[in-house]
């Protein structure tokens, strides 16, 4: 016995639209061009000073280093922001969930630059007071936001 269906295709219309529109949106984190400045230095150049180091700073690359540790929890995370989309959620929402998760685990990762990165000089742990890499006064670490793009 064959069956007949019919489908109004609505179901598959809203779900087309609301996957059709997270193409090309998303989210970026890290210290963004306009996160301030510390001593007449902008953040984002003290970012790129320790990611990359200069002649007197070791790199210790946190965002790449965070990436590569992370990949497989930042891409579950991607995945259920999408799923809860497919689903009806409002993008804006989901990319505001993914943007403060991202957020909240790098500056984790930096605050735990200890356990990763190279150490400080003597000189600079005299200078600072401390040996934790990365974070003085916690303004590098406070200045890592998300923004949609």
């Amino acid at each position: 016995m064959a069956a007949i269906t019919k489908s109004s295709g609505d179901g598959l219309e809203q779900y087309l639209r609301q996957v059709g529109a997270l193409d090309g949106r998303g989210v970026k984190v890290g210290v963004q061009a306009n996160a301030g400045a510390q001593d007449g230095v902008s953040l984002l150049d003290i970012a790129i000073y320790n990611e990359l180091g200069t002649a007197d700073i070791p790199a210790r690359p946190f965002i790449r280093d965070f990436a590569q540790k992370n990949e497989r929890v930042l891409g579950l995370a991607m995945d259920r922001v999408a799923t809860r989309v497919e689903q009806g959620a409002p993008i804006d929402t989901g990319l505001a969930q993914l943007g403060e998760f991202a957020q909240q685990q790098q500056q984790a990762h930096v605050r735990a630059s200890k356990s990763w990165a190279i150490p400080n000089a003597p000189s600079t742990v005299a200078q600072k007071g401390s040996d934790v890499p990365l974070v003085d006064h916690g303004t590098l670490v406070n200045a890592i936001r998300w923004e949609k793009v």
